[in-house]
């Protein structure tokens, strides 16, 4: 009886562990390329901040919808915000969002991992031009929060950071 027990309670651990990935997974995620928010700096002391090729990446079986808009805060190498009380960022993005499954002709379902269509998303000047005041140092992060407004109606926030690099290529 012990034996059927310990079978049954290692069955229900890996079923809930299986489970646990598509119920408790965060459904999207923001992805960079690169994966740094950064700047480039000339020989004269110009700042160019570097573009980022943005997507949002798709859980299998999550809804669709459209990544609405942002917000974010810079924190320094302790996590204090470096422009604190300022409104430093936010913006609008409007990027459709695939769902994260399809559906064959004959009704088969089969959940998938897709992605948006790219979108930009880059470092602030002002946040460049601090960075590099403080020294470039090697912590700091944008602590970024997006919004999805998914398509039954649902809205779905999360924060994620980036790094924010000096000297970072294109």
């Amino acid at each position: 009886m012990k034996g059927y027990q310990l079978l049954m309670g290692l069955v229900l651990a890996l079923a809930f562990s299986a489970c646990s990935d598509v119920f408790f997974q965060q459904p999207y995620r923001v992805l960079l390329d690169p994966p740094q928010l950064g700047y480039e700096v000339d020989d004269q002391g110009k700042i160019t901040v570097v573009g980022n090729n943005a997507y949002v990446q798709v859980a299998p079986g999550a809804p669709g919808g459209y990544l609405e808009r942002y917000e974010y805060v810079v924190v320094d190498d302790s996590g204090n915000e470096v422009f604190a009380g300022a409104s430093l960022g936010s913006g609008f993005v409007g990027v459709e969002i695939p769902e994260g499954k399809e559906v064959s002709q004959d009704g088969q379902v089969q959940y998938l991992s897709k992605k948006s269509e790219p979108f930009r998303f880059s470092l602030d000047g002002r946040v460049a031009v601090e960075h590099l005041n403080q020294g470039a140092p090697l912590n700091w992060r944008a602590q970024v929060t997006w919004f999805v407004r998914t398509l039954n109606g649902g809205e779905v926030s999360w924060t994620q950071e980036y790094q924010i690099k000096n000297p970072l290529q294109p």
